[in-house]
């Protein structure tokens, strides 16, 4: 795994990306650009997105919905690109 890359956490109403080496945990921000481990598709870059009540989602870049786990290999992104 490298330095760059942790695991997808949930605390105090918010996610998170947790265990990266030399690293503090990063709460994620709706918003924020990250790439997540998908088994069968590899790195698959997500938005964070948060509705009005607060409830959590995830859209790839063509603003489909992507099914996200707890303890998912993830790295945080800059912007989405399309490979």
């Amino acid at each position: 795994m490298a330095s760059q890359e942790g695991f997808l956490a949930y605390g105090f109403g918010r996610y998170k990306l947790m265990g990266r080496r030399g690293q503090d945990d990063s709460y994620l921000h709706a918003g924020d650009w990250l790439e997540v481990w998908m088994e069968g598709r590899g790195w698959v870059a997500v938005q964070v997105l948060a509705d009005l009540s607060g409830r959590w989602y995830f859209l790839d870049g063509h603003g489909s919905l992507v099914a996200v786990s707890l303890g998912m290999r993830a790295r945080v992104v800059n912007q989405w690109q399309a490979m």
